[in-house]
């Protein structure tokens, strides 16, 4: 399966659908909220339009040499309103970058916690990704805490396979190899 053909992933209480350009004029408002770039580089996107054409780009899947894959879910809550979203970058090791942001609205809800552990296992097993990183402003106390509650473990910046990692900035690491479970089915 393909990134264009990745599933929705339903957890309890959220769906996760996949990134389509036609979901930027409901995100503008959930990422325009100042707050959300208090510890992320960049700030709100600077109109719907914007966030139409880097929606567009993102949801082609793939970087233009073909050497990353770009899996990107929305998170839709029950109501129907879109929370935010969760995304990973794939590399050729098998390793990748995973990241989250919600609206500030839907902060120490569960919901990333919640978003994270359908789209992780997901991850691990449709892609076979045997790990994932996550770099974190040392001052995102929250984005730490929910980390760590997902098993990631922090690791020292030299550890980190994807590049530069910003100043002061935390690393994490998840090993993916305990999502690879026989199917019992």
């Amino acid at each position: 399966m393909g990134p264009l053909e990745s599933p929705s992933l339903e957890s309890h209480t959220l769906r996760l659908e996949p990134l389509a350009v036609a979901h930027a004029e409901e995100m503008f408002e959930t990422l325009s909220a100042q707050s959300i770039y208090d510890y992320i580089p960049g700030g709100p996107p600077s109109s719907a339009a914007a966030l139409r054409e880097r929606y567009a780009m993102l949801a082609r899947g793939r970087s233009s040499d073909d050497r990353q894959l770009w899996l990107n879910w929305i998170i839709r809550v029950r109501s129907g309103q879109c929370a935010g979203f969760v995304q990973a970058t794939i590399y050729p090791g098998r390793t990748g970058d995973f990241a989250f942001v919600l609206a500030p609205e839907f902060w120490g809800q569960g919901v990333a916690f919640e978003a994270c552990q359908a789209a992780i296992p997901h991850i691990a097993r449709q892609f076979g990704v045997t790990g994932l990183f996550a770099t974190v402003d040392p001052k995102n106390v929250r984005s730490i805490r929910l980390l760590t509650r997902l098993g990631f473990l922090e690791i020292a910046p030299s550890g980190y396979p994807h590049g530069e990692v910003e100043p002061d900035d935390r690393v994490f690491s998840l090993s993916c190899t305990p999502y690879f479970v026989p199917n019992a089915g």
